[in-house]
């Protein structure tokens, strides 16, 4: 980590300071926010649990007070009176034990807005006697029905009879019921302040051991039957208040309170990010901060990258400048700061570094010229012996045809070789004097030589390349590869690919081991390093500072089994 650290520039390792202690002071900001967030979702959730809690405990109450106004209707005397006569009553004193019980029955209904009707059915009596309808000729059907319905519903407190919601109370003579039916809407009403003012919410009612369900039609069933699902699974657990419960990509809060006197449970949920809404400014805080951490950063970055990156990365570019070319405009040194010094010696030492440059070139230069004029003249006395000897065997042997052409290859060969007025010449005529050559010393070999040689393009004809480039190469073929070979076979390829020149020589001789294989690629990797001044090694150099590093020649091993040498030429710029 330090070392990659180490390696950055300057400009980089201010920014990665600088951020990094934003970052501190960032953090920090995060954390005491998410603390002061964390605070307020306890007290906003406290603030629910309180209200759930309230409204549970106040509807608790209006229930227990209902049920025991229920029951107290067992010991009034007009109903004992009432049941005790039976049908046998009649006249005056029916009508009078008929309105002291209705009286009853109004006091019981306007006792609380949750009962929406309540009445009384006795069994010695033909008839019931409710709030909304008085008396009603009933011959002991309902007393059957709520019989069959209390027995059917065992310990359940709430019964659920023909779609409504009913408290069914039998005396302890079992000859008198009471029932009490509950307005669900009112039952609603009175806990639904619980979530007011919330959009995404809800309360309901759940009878588990019956499965009554108690709610509104804005009640969303899917969450209602997810809390319920949750509800069911954790049966047998202790139950906690309130528990979060997750649908369609959204968080509720859960609340929980038993209505023992209902038998029932009330459920509440809100949509958390409503239950939080009054946190936004908090977001909006931590956003603007946010912001201003982006901004200063930009800025930092953009004073540093102005006042110091610049001039250096200046600096560097023109280093890089200089080392593939040392025609470069002077730095303007009218700056402030520690910047003009540096710049005003970057021009001194360009300065400097171009006369060295050029010195250096023409020194370079007038030595190329040197080797290659050494080249030139440097004629192989084995080679033209051996080539007169030749004339003089074919003379012998009366072969004028060879004669002939082996007296016309070496005039044109030695023409070539000791012309000395131009450097670079065109391929087609280095080309030439190259397949002269082999053809001079196929005859010498009495044709012991096959070489085969590509034809030239135009396109490839009129390249210009330095002279004597391709001789010396085919030169050390015939020296060290058909010496002493029984059947010598060269061939000579010729490939143009714009930009790139590449000719490549191969041979099939037996003498190239691998580890002189190895030691020739290494000396043509860096020939300007080696003593030698004439042969592939002069060659390879010539070609590396005429055309650059990528231009030379390359060694590997031929598939005709010998060396195969490719010479590549990149015409920079075309």
């Amino acid at each position: 980590m330090f070392k990659l650290f180490r390696e950055l520039q300057v400009y980089q390792k201010m920014i990665m300071i600088f951020v990094l202690m934003l970052s501190l002071f960032y953090l920090v900001s995060i954390i005491l926010t998410n603390y002061g967030k964390k605070n307020l979702e306890e007290q906003y959730l406290d603030s629910v649990l309180s209200k759930a809690s309230f409204y549970g405990d106040l509807l608790d109450n209006q229930i227990y007070y209902i049920r025991t106004r229920q029951l107290q209707l067992f010991s009034n005397s007009d109903v004992k009176k009432l049941s005790f006569l039976g049908d046998q009553v009649s006249g005056y004193e029916e009508v009078a034990l008929l309105n002291g019980i209705k009286e009853n029955l109004n006091n019981l209904n306007n006792a609380s807005d949750l009962i929406a009707n309540n009445g009384i059915v006795m069994e010695t009596y033909s008839r019931v006697l409710s709030f909304d309808h008085g008396w009603i000729k009933d011959n002991g059907k309902t007393w059957n029905q709520l019989n069959k319905e209390i027995d059917q519903n065992g310990q359940n407190v709430l019964t659920n009879y023909q779609g409504k919601f009913y408290f069914i109370a039998l005396d302890k003579s079992e000859s008198i019921l009471s029932y009490i039916e509950l307005s669900k809407s009112r039952l609603l009403a009175n806990v639904s302040n619980i979530v007011e003012g919330k959009k995404d919410a809800g309360v309901f009612l759940v009878d588990h051991s019956q499965d009554l369900i108690i709610s509104d039609g804005n009640l969303r069933n899917a969450i209602r039957q997810e809390i319920i699902k949750r509800e069911t699974s954790d049966e047998g657990e202790q139950k906690p208040e309130t528990f979060i419960v997750k649908k369609d990509h959204a968080s509720y809060q859960v609340t929980r309170n038993e209505i023992n006197d209902l038998g029932m449970t009330l459920y509440t949920y809100i949509n958390r990010e409503e239950l939080t809404e009054e946190m936004s400014h908090l977001s909006v805080g931590f956003l603007l901060l946010t912001v201003v951490f982006l901004i200063i950063s930009v800025l930092f970055s953009w004073s540093i990258n102005r006042m110091i990156h610049q001039p250096l990365n200046k600096l560097v570019s023109l280093f890089k400048t200089y080392q593939e070319n040392s025609q470069t405009a002077p730095l303007d040194s009218n700056r402030e700061g520690e910047f003009s010094y540096l710049y005003s010696s970057f021009n001194d030492m360009a300065e400097r570094l171009d006369q060295s440059i050029k010195e250096n070139y023409q020194q370079k230069l007038a030595v190329q010229k040197s080797e290659l004029k050494q080249l030139q003249s440097q004629i192989n006395p084995h080679f033209l012996y051996n080539s007169f000897y030749s004339i003089y065997r074919l003379s012998k042997m009366e072969d004028v045809q060879q004669v002939a052409v082996l007296s016309q290859k070496l005039a044109s060969y030695y023409q070539f070789i000791t012309k000395n007025s131009q450097d670079e010449v065109e391929f087609a005529k280095e080309y030439k004097h190259a397949l002269d050559y082999c053809d001079i010393q196929k005859i010498r070999f009495s044709n012991r030589i096959d070489f085969q040689a590509s034809t030239l393009n135009d396109d490839v004809k009129s390249l210009i390349v330095p002279r004597l480039i391709l001789q010396p190469v085919i030169e050390n073929v015939f020296e060290h590869a058909f010496e002493n070979s029984r059947k010598g076979i060269m061939h000579i390829t010729v490939t143009y690919e714009q930009p790139v020149l590449v000719v490549t020589i191969e041979d099939n001789g037996d003498s190239l081991t691998d580890e002189k294989l190895s030691v020739l690629q290494q000396r043509l990797r860096n020939p300007e390093r080696e003593e030698e001044t004439t042969g592939m090694l002069n060659v390879s150099t010539r070609l590396k500072l005429r055309y650059g590093n990528e231009s030379g020649l390359y060694a590997e091993r031929s598939h005709l089994g010998g060396l195969k040498i490719e010479m590549k030429i990149v015409y920079q710029g075309g």
